[in-house]
Protein backbone atom coordinates (compact mmCIF):
# COMPACT_ATOMS: atom_id res chain seq x y z
CA UNK A 1 0.00 0.00 0.00
CA UNK A 2 1.52 3.67 -0.67
CA UNK A 3 2.11 6.45 1.28
CA UNK A 4 -0.62 8.79 1.86
CA UNK A 5 -0.01 12.15 0.11
CA UNK A 6 1.37 14.28 2.52
CA UNK A 7 0.00 18.41 2.14
CA UNK A 8 1.80 21.37 4.09
CA UNK A 9 -1.03 24.14 4.51
CA UNK A 10 0.94 26.79 5.52
CA UNK A 11 -0.91 29.88 7.18
CA UNK A 12 1.58 31.83 8.87
CA UNK A 13 -0.05 35.13 9.47
CA UNK A 14 0.48 37.52 12.01
CA UNK A 15 -3.45 37.85 12.85
CA UNK A 16 -5.67 35.08 11.64
CA UNK A 17 -8.54 36.52 13.00
CA UNK A 18 -10.22 38.19 10.15
CA UNK A 19 -9.43 38.87 6.56
CA UNK A 20 -8.48 35.73 5.29
CA UNK A 21 -7.66 34.02 8.59
CA UNK A 22 -11.25 33.33 8.89
CA UNK A 23 -11.06 31.52 4.66
CA UNK A 24 -8.41 29.50 6.80
CA UNK A 25 -10.22 28.35 9.18
CA UNK A 26 -13.34 27.24 6.99
CA UNK A 27 -10.69 25.25 4.97
CA UNK A 28 -9.51 23.30 8.24
CA UNK A 29 -13.09 22.63 9.23
CA UNK A 30 -13.45 21.37 5.55
CA UNK A 31 -10.55 19.13 5.63
CA UNK A 32 -10.93 17.58 9.10
CA UNK A 33 -14.31 16.76 7.98
CA UNK A 34 -13.90 14.77 5.14
CA UNK A 35 -13.15 11.02 5.03
CA UNK A 36 -10.08 10.92 2.89
CA UNK A 37 -8.18 7.88 3.17
CA UNK A 38 -5.24 8.64 0.77
CA UNK A 39 -4.18 12.32 2.09
CA UNK A 40 -3.32 13.62 5.49
CA UNK A 41 -2.97 17.87 5.82
CA UNK A 42 -0.77 19.69 8.41
CA UNK A 43 -1.48 23.37 9.02
CA UNK A 44 1.17 25.03 9.70
CA UNK A 45 0.95 28.46 12.02
CA UNK A 46 2.66 30.98 14.24
CA UNK A 47 3.01 29.16 17.71
CA UNK A 48 1.50 32.05 18.72
CA UNK A 49 -1.78 31.61 16.96
CA UNK A 50 -2.22 27.66 17.69
CA UNK A 51 -5.18 28.83 19.90
CA UNK A 52 -7.19 30.17 16.53
CA UNK A 53 -7.10 27.07 14.90
CA UNK A 54 -6.47 24.29 17.21
CA UNK A 55 -11.09 23.11 17.88
CA UNK A 56 -11.04 23.08 13.94
CA UNK A 57 -8.19 20.36 13.69
CA UNK A 58 -8.94 16.54 13.27
CA UNK A 59 -9.74 13.86 11.55
CA UNK A 60 -7.08 13.86 8.74
CA UNK A 61 -5.49 17.08 9.87
CA UNK A 62 -2.84 17.96 12.17
CA UNK A 63 -1.58 21.14 13.58
CA UNK A 64 2.47 22.31 13.73
CA UNK A 65 2.94 25.76 15.29
CA UNK A 66 6.22 27.38 14.36
CA UNK A 67 8.55 29.25 16.64
CA UNK A 68 9.14 32.26 14.22
CA UNK A 69 8.74 33.61 11.14
CA UNK A 70 10.71 32.24 7.89
CA UNK A 71 11.00 36.30 7.36
CA UNK A 72 12.84 36.76 10.36
CA UNK A 73 15.32 33.12 10.55
CA UNK A 74 18.18 34.45 9.57
CA UNK A 75 19.82 30.53 9.26
CA UNK A 76 17.45 29.62 6.62
CA UNK A 77 18.49 32.80 4.48
CA UNK A 78 22.05 32.17 4.65
CA UNK A 79 21.66 28.34 3.00
CA UNK A 80 19.57 30.67 0.08
CA UNK A 81 22.82 32.35 -0.92
CA UNK A 82 23.80 30.97 -3.73
CA UNK A 83 23.54 32.43 -7.06
CA UNK A 84 19.36 32.17 -8.18
CA UNK A 85 18.63 30.98 -5.02
CA UNK A 86 18.56 34.24 -3.15
CA UNK A 87 16.56 36.92 -5.34
CA UNK A 88 17.34 40.53 -4.68
CA UNK A 89 15.23 43.32 -6.69
CA UNK A 90 15.37 47.05 -6.74
CA UNK A 91 12.17 48.76 -7.27
CA UNK A 92 11.75 52.27 -6.39
CA UNK A 93 14.95 52.11 -4.44
CA UNK A 94 13.67 49.61 -2.38
CA UNK A 95 15.02 46.10 -2.04
CA UNK A 96 12.61 43.62 -1.96
CA UNK A 97 13.79 39.93 -0.98
CA UNK A 98 12.17 36.86 -1.54
CA UNK A 99 11.52 35.11 1.48
CA UNK A 100 13.02 31.48 1.53
CA UNK A 101 12.04 28.15 3.44
CA UNK A 102 13.24 27.56 6.81
CA UNK A 103 13.39 23.88 5.77
CA UNK A 104 10.73 22.69 7.90
CA UNK A 105 8.48 21.13 5.04
CA UNK A 106 11.33 19.84 2.91
CA UNK A 107 12.77 17.90 6.01
CA UNK A 108 9.51 16.52 7.03
CA UNK A 109 8.87 15.54 3.17
CA UNK A 110 5.80 16.93 2.34
CA UNK A 111 4.36 16.22 -0.84
CA UNK A 112 2.92 19.62 -1.62
CA UNK A 113 2.81 23.09 -0.41
CA UNK A 114 -0.49 25.03 0.05
CA UNK A 115 0.17 28.66 0.47
CA UNK A 116 -3.52 29.51 1.38
CA UNK A 117 -2.64 33.03 2.33
CA UNK A 118 -1.04 36.07 0.30
CA UNK A 119 1.86 35.21 2.71
CA UNK A 120 4.44 31.94 0.87
CA UNK A 121 8.27 31.71 0.62
CA UNK A 122 10.71 30.21 -2.55
CA UNK A 123 10.85 26.12 -2.09
CA UNK A 124 11.71 23.44 -4.61
CA UNK A 125 8.35 21.41 -3.26
CA UNK A 126 5.38 21.62 -5.36
CA UNK A 127 3.38 24.52 -4.76
CA UNK A 128 -0.32 25.99 -4.58
CA UNK A 129 -0.61 29.78 -4.26
CA UNK A 130 -3.60 31.83 -3.46
CA UNK A 131 -2.92 35.47 -4.20
CA UNK A 132 -6.78 36.27 -3.13
CA UNK A 133 -6.85 39.68 -5.11
CA UNK A 134 -4.51 41.95 -7.59
CA UNK A 135 -6.27 45.31 -5.95
CA UNK A 136 -2.70 46.91 -5.38
CA UNK A 137 -2.96 46.92 -9.26
CA UNK A 138 -6.29 48.25 -9.24
CA UNK A 139 -5.88 51.30 -6.42
CA UNK A 140 -2.33 51.76 -6.14
CA UNK A 141 -2.66 54.55 -3.73
CA UNK A 142 -4.29 52.79 -0.85
CA UNK A 143 -0.87 51.31 -0.90
CA UNK A 144 2.38 52.81 0.35
CA UNK A 145 5.26 52.59 -1.75
CA UNK A 146 7.09 50.06 0.00
CA UNK A 147 3.72 47.70 0.33
CA UNK A 148 2.56 47.96 -3.71
CA UNK A 149 6.72 47.15 -4.38
CA UNK A 150 6.40 43.94 -2.00
CA UNK A 151 3.07 42.59 -3.22
CA UNK A 152 3.89 43.05 -6.62
CA UNK A 153 7.36 41.38 -6.62
CA UNK A 154 6.10 38.47 -4.34
CA UNK A 155 2.38 38.03 -5.60
CA UNK A 156 4.29 37.57 -9.37
CA UNK A 157 7.12 35.24 -8.02
CA UNK A 158 4.86 33.03 -6.15
CA UNK A 159 2.26 33.18 -8.96
CA UNK A 160 5.39 31.95 -11.15
CA UNK A 161 6.94 29.43 -8.76
CA UNK A 162 3.37 27.89 -8.42
CA UNK A 163 2.24 24.59 -10.32
CA UNK A 164 -1.26 25.89 -10.19
CA UNK A 165 -2.67 29.38 -8.92
CA UNK A 166 -5.87 28.98 -6.67
CA UNK A 167 -8.41 31.84 -6.89
CA UNK A 168 -12.06 31.56 -5.70
CA UNK A 169 -13.90 33.13 -8.73
CA UNK A 170 -14.01 33.24 -12.54
CA UNK A 171 -13.28 37.11 -12.27
CA UNK A 172 -10.49 36.92 -10.41
CA UNK A 173 -8.81 34.52 -12.64
CA UNK A 174 -9.43 36.94 -15.48
CA UNK A 175 -7.65 39.17 -13.58
CA UNK A 176 -4.85 36.75 -12.76
CA UNK A 177 -4.59 36.30 -16.60
CA UNK A 178 -4.71 39.64 -17.48
CA UNK A 179 -2.35 41.31 -15.21
CA UNK A 180 1.02 38.39 -14.78
CA UNK A 181 0.08 36.66 -18.17
CA UNK A 182 -0.25 33.26 -15.96
CA UNK A 183 -1.06 30.15 -18.59
CA UNK A 184 -5.18 29.68 -18.11
CA UNK A 185 -4.54 25.99 -17.66
CA UNK A 186 -2.52 26.74 -14.45
CA UNK A 187 -4.93 28.71 -12.82
CA UNK A 188 -7.88 26.78 -10.76
CA UNK A 189 -11.23 28.06 -9.44
CA UNK A 190 -12.17 27.11 -6.30
CA UNK A 191 -15.77 28.71 -4.63
CA UNK A 192 -15.28 29.12 -0.88
CA UNK A 193 -17.43 27.75 1.64
CA UNK A 194 -18.90 29.74 4.45
CA UNK A 195 -16.59 29.81 7.90
CA UNK A 196 -20.48 29.89 9.86
CA UNK A 197 -20.13 26.20 8.94
CA UNK A 198 -17.80 26.02 11.44
CA UNK A 199 -19.13 27.77 14.32
CA UNK A 200 -22.09 26.46 15.88
CA UNK A 201 -25.30 28.41 16.37
CA UNK A 202 -25.71 31.24 18.61
CA UNK A 203 -28.48 29.87 21.32
CA UNK A 204 -31.27 32.76 21.97
CA UNK A 205 -29.56 33.55 25.40
CA UNK A 206 -26.51 34.88 23.50
CA UNK A 207 -27.89 36.73 20.79
CA UNK A 208 -29.68 38.41 23.36
CA UNK A 209 -26.61 39.20 25.56
CA UNK A 210 -24.85 40.47 22.34
CA UNK A 211 -28.19 42.92 21.90
CA UNK A 212 -27.41 44.31 24.97
CA UNK A 213 -23.67 44.87 25.33
CA UNK A 214 -23.63 46.37 22.30
CA UNK A 215 -27.00 48.18 22.13
CA UNK A 216 -28.05 47.12 19.11
CA UNK A 217 -31.26 49.11 17.99
CA UNK A 218 -34.57 47.46 16.66
CA UNK A 219 -33.53 48.17 12.79
CA UNK A 220 -30.00 48.71 11.72
CA UNK A 221 -27.73 47.76 8.66
CA UNK A 222 -24.49 46.00 9.17
CA UNK A 223 -20.85 46.03 7.72
CA UNK A 224 -18.31 43.52 8.78
CA UNK A 225 -15.06 44.60 7.74
CA UNK A 226 -11.64 46.18 8.79
CA UNK A 227 -11.85 49.63 7.95
CA UNK A 228 -9.65 49.70 5.26
CA UNK A 229 -9.86 52.54 2.71
CA UNK A 230 -10.95 49.45 0.01
CA UNK A 231 -13.74 48.70 2.04
CA UNK A 232 -15.63 51.89 1.72
CA UNK A 233 -17.40 52.71 4.73
CA UNK A 234 -17.47 56.20 3.74
CA UNK A 235 -20.17 55.49 0.87
CA UNK A 236 -22.35 53.89 4.02
CA UNK A 237 -22.12 57.06 5.79
CA UNK A 238 -22.63 59.20 2.78
CA UNK A 239 -25.85 57.55 2.25
CA UNK A 240 -26.94 57.82 6.00
CA UNK A 241 -26.50 61.67 5.80
CA UNK A 242 -28.84 61.48 2.39
CA UNK A 243 -31.63 59.51 4.22
CA UNK A 244 -31.70 61.97 6.90
CA UNK A 245 -31.53 64.72 4.81
CA UNK A 246 -33.33 64.28 1.68
CA UNK A 247 -36.23 61.12 2.82
CA UNK A 248 -36.39 62.27 6.78
CA UNK A 249 -35.05 58.60 7.51
CA UNK A 250 -32.66 58.11 10.41
CA UNK A 251 -31.08 54.73 10.29
CA UNK A 252 -28.22 53.29 12.00
CA UNK A 253 -25.55 51.30 11.10
CA UNK A 254 -23.53 48.48 13.09
CA UNK A 255 -19.36 47.73 11.50
CA UNK A 256 -17.52 45.09 13.14
CA UNK A 257 -14.17 44.44 12.66
CA UNK A 258 -10.66 46.00 13.34
CA UNK A 259 -9.84 49.46 13.10
CA UNK A 260 -7.31 51.36 10.98
CA UNK A 261 -5.42 54.22 10.80
CA UNK A 262 -8.35 55.21 8.44
CA UNK A 263 -10.40 55.14 11.06
CA UNK A 264 -10.07 58.73 12.17
CA UNK A 265 -11.09 60.21 8.46
CA UNK A 266 -14.41 57.85 8.94
CA UNK A 267 -15.13 59.07 12.38
CA UNK A 268 -14.58 63.05 10.89
CA UNK A 269 -16.70 62.20 8.01
CA UNK A 270 -19.76 61.25 10.14
CA UNK A 271 -19.38 63.87 12.42
CA UNK A 272 -19.22 66.66 9.67
CA UNK A 273 -22.56 64.88 7.57
CA UNK A 274 -24.19 64.87 11.41
CA UNK A 275 -24.55 61.75 11.34
CA UNK A 276 -22.06 60.32 14.32
CA UNK A 277 -25.23 58.92 16.59
CA UNK A 278 -26.01 56.44 13.89
CA UNK A 279 -22.93 55.23 13.05
CA UNK A 280 -21.30 52.35 15.68
CA UNK A 281 -17.94 51.34 15.24
CA UNK A 282 -17.92 47.73 17.79
CA UNK A 283 -14.80 46.98 16.94
CA UNK A 284 -12.99 43.14 16.64
CA UNK A 285 -16.33 40.79 17.89
CA UNK A 286 -16.24 36.86 18.73
CA UNK A 287 -17.58 34.17 16.70
CA UNK A 288 -20.80 33.94 18.64
CA UNK A 289 -21.58 37.77 18.38
CA UNK A 290 -20.48 37.91 14.89
CA UNK A 291 -23.38 35.71 13.92
CA UNK A 292 -25.79 37.14 16.58
CA UNK A 293 -25.31 40.79 15.20
CA UNK A 294 -26.11 39.32 11.76
CA UNK A 295 -29.03 37.39 12.96
CA UNK A 296 -30.85 40.38 14.17
CA UNK A 297 -29.24 42.73 11.65
CA UNK A 298 -32.28 44.67 9.10
CA UNK A 299 -29.44 43.78 6.34
CA UNK A 300 -26.14 43.71 5.54
CA UNK A 301 -24.38 46.38 3.20
CA UNK A 302 -21.33 45.54 1.25
CA UNK A 303 -20.17 48.46 -0.31
CA UNK A 304 -16.42 47.53 -0.83
CA UNK A 305 -14.12 48.71 -4.02
CA UNK A 306 -12.46 45.28 -4.95
CA UNK A 307 -13.25 41.55 -3.36
CA UNK A 308 -11.25 38.49 -4.47
CA UNK A 309 -14.04 36.51 -3.42
CA UNK A 310 -16.80 38.23 -0.25
CA UNK A 311 -17.10 35.90 2.32
CA UNK A 312 -19.15 38.25 4.23
CA UNK A 313 -21.96 37.82 1.69
CA UNK A 314 -22.06 34.05 2.07
CA UNK A 315 -22.42 34.28 5.62
CA UNK A 316 -25.35 36.50 5.33
CA UNK A 317 -27.07 34.22 3.05
CA UNK A 318 -26.50 31.75 5.48
CA UNK A 319 -28.21 33.50 8.31
CA UNK A 320 -31.11 34.07 6.11
CA UNK A 321 -30.38 38.07 6.13
CA UNK A 322 -30.72 40.43 3.18
CA UNK A 323 -27.90 41.89 1.35
CA UNK A 324 -27.40 45.56 -0.68
CA UNK A 325 -24.27 44.90 -2.49
CA UNK A 326 -21.45 47.05 -4.59
CA UNK A 327 -21.31 45.75 -7.98
CA UNK A 328 -17.42 45.79 -8.06
CA UNK A 329 -15.17 43.05 -9.41
CA UNK A 330 -16.32 39.32 -7.57
CA UNK A 331 -19.17 40.36 -5.48
CA UNK A 332 -21.93 39.78 -8.39
CA UNK A 333 -20.40 36.59 -9.67
CA UNK A 334 -20.58 35.28 -5.87
CA UNK A 335 -24.02 36.80 -4.81
CA UNK A 336 -26.25 36.58 -8.38
CA UNK A 337 -29.64 37.18 -7.76
CA UNK A 338 -29.04 37.43 -3.96
CA UNK A 339 -28.26 40.84 -3.87
CA UNK A 340 -29.60 44.25 -5.01
CA UNK A 341 -26.48 46.31 -6.04
CA UNK A 342 -24.91 49.58 -6.26
CA UNK A 343 -22.10 51.39 -7.29
CA UNK A 344 -19.72 51.55 -4.66
CA UNK A 345 -18.87 55.20 -5.52
CA UNK A 346 -22.80 55.84 -5.86
CA UNK A 347 -24.18 56.50 -2.11
CA UNK A 348 -27.26 58.39 -4.03
CA UNK A 349 -27.65 54.46 -5.27
CA UNK A 350 -27.03 52.56 -1.89
CA UNK A 351 -29.40 55.07 -0.05
CA UNK A 352 -32.33 54.40 -2.14
CA UNK A 353 -31.44 50.91 -1.84
CA UNK A 354 -31.62 51.13 2.00
CA UNK A 355 -34.81 52.66 1.63
CA UNK A 356 -36.36 50.13 0.00
CA UNK A 357 -35.42 48.02 2.32
CA UNK A 358 -36.35 49.71 5.37
CA UNK A 359 -40.34 50.36 3.63
CA UNK A 360 -40.54 47.04 1.97
CA UNK A 361 -40.66 43.83 4.04
CA UNK A 362 -41.71 42.26 1.43
CA UNK A 363 -38.44 43.07 -0.57
CA UNK A 364 -36.62 42.32 1.89
CA UNK A 365 -38.18 38.87 2.36
CA UNK A 366 -37.72 38.45 -1.16
CA UNK A 367 -34.29 39.41 -1.01
CA UNK A 368 -33.79 36.69 1.99
CA UNK A 369 -34.89 33.76 -0.30
CA UNK A 370 -33.22 34.74 -3.29
CA UNK A 371 -29.82 34.66 -0.84
CA UNK A 372 -30.80 31.28 0.40
CA UNK A 373 -31.10 29.91 -2.79
CA UNK A 374 -27.72 31.07 -4.09
CA UNK A 375 -26.00 30.05 -0.71
CA UNK A 376 -26.76 26.29 -2.27
CA UNK A 377 -23.80 26.66 -4.85
CA UNK A 378 -21.33 27.05 -2.15
CA UNK A 379 -20.27 24.24 0.58
CA UNK A 380 -17.47 23.52 2.95
CA UNK A 381 -17.95 19.80 1.22
CA UNK A 382 -17.51 20.29 -2.15
CA UNK A 383 -14.50 22.85 -1.16
CA UNK A 384 -13.56 19.85 0.57
CA UNK A 385 -13.08 17.35 -2.09
CA UNK A 386 -11.82 19.99 -5.12
CA UNK A 387 -8.95 20.64 -2.82
CA UNK A 388 -8.84 16.79 -2.50
CA UNK A 389 -8.20 16.94 -6.47
CA UNK A 390 -6.09 19.56 -6.51
CA UNK A 391 -3.47 17.91 -4.11
CA UNK A 392 -3.63 14.57 -5.92
CA UNK A 393 -2.89 16.67 -9.32
CA UNK A 394 -0.20 18.82 -8.02
CA UNK A 395 1.62 16.43 -6.45
CA UNK A 396 1.38 14.22 -9.52
CA UNK A 397 1.43 16.85 -12.32
CA UNK A 398 4.90 17.74 -13.81
CA UNK A 399 6.02 21.01 -13.78
CA UNK A 400 5.37 20.86 -18.12
CA UNK A 401 2.16 18.94 -18.00
CA UNK A 402 -0.74 20.46 -19.25
CA UNK A 403 -3.03 21.08 -16.24
CA UNK A 404 -5.63 19.76 -14.62
CA UNK A 405 -8.90 18.17 -16.53
CA UNK A 406 -11.85 20.39 -17.57
CA UNK A 407 -13.92 18.39 -15.35
CA UNK A 408 -11.79 20.04 -12.50
CA UNK A 409 -12.03 23.68 -13.90
CA UNK A 410 -15.48 23.92 -14.16
CA UNK A 411 -16.39 22.52 -10.80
Amino acid sequence: MSRKLRIAIDCRIADPRQGVGTAVLALAKALSDSNVTDQEYTFIVRESTKDWLAPYIYGPCKLKGMPESIFSTARAALRWVAPLRFIWKQLRGLTIRVPVSDSYVESQQFDVVHFATQVAYRTALPTIYQPWDLQHLHYPHFFSTAEFAQREKLYRFFCTQARFVCVQADWTKRDVIDHYKIEEKKIVVIPWGSVFDAYPNPSAAEIQATIEKYSLPDLFFFYPAITWPHKNHETIIRALYILKSHHGITQHVVFTGSSTNYRPILDKLAQDLGVSEQVHFVGFVTSAELQAIARVATAMVFPSKFEGFGLPILEAFYVGLAVLSSNATTLPEVARDGALYFNPDSPEELSQLMKAILVSPELRQYLIKKGTLAFRRYSIKDMALNFHQLYAETATLSSHDSGLPARFVAG
